[in-house]
């Protein structure tokens, strides 16, 4: 009868994620997180769900986002040193870093109303507005 045990144990996990930060750390090369399971015997997703299952250990989420923070930041300064395409830059951190990409847009006016607009006429309302 087999047993279904857990092979990916909160000791195992931690002691992967170990090896895996020292590997960044030595491996300057690597800017994305999928580089570090290349010859793994487990996948990128994997990584992914122990992170969500020992979320309550401090130290696997420490070394964690300390892996996240490196490839972070390489990215953004390979990108900013045109070493790596600017648009594949961007895609990256928008979607693995949760970073945003908005427009600024100016939403202040210089229009000043009347108090009282229930007694201006709809030709006064537009002269109003073509000089405001």
């Amino acid at each position: 009868m087999k047993t279904n045990t857990t092979i990916y144990t909160e000791e195992f996990v931690l002691k992967e994620l170990k090896k895996l930060l020292e590997e960044l750390q030595n491996n300057k090369n690597f800017v994305y997180l999928g580089q570090l399971f290349i010859k793994k015997r487990y996948s990128r997703q994997r990584y992914s769900e122990w992170i969500k299952k020992y979320w309550h250990n401090e130290e696997i989420v420490e070394i964690s986002d300390t892996i996240k923070n490196i490839l972070e930041t390489r990215i953004n300064v390979w990108g900013l040193v045109n070493q790596l395409n600017a648009s594949l830059v961007k895609f990256n951190l928008i979607n693995n870093f949760d970073w945003k990409d908005k427009q600024e847009i100016d939403q202040t006016t210089n229009m000043h109303f009347h108090k009282n607009l229930e007694n201006v006429s709809d030709e006064e309302l537009n002269d109003i507005i073509k000089n405001n």
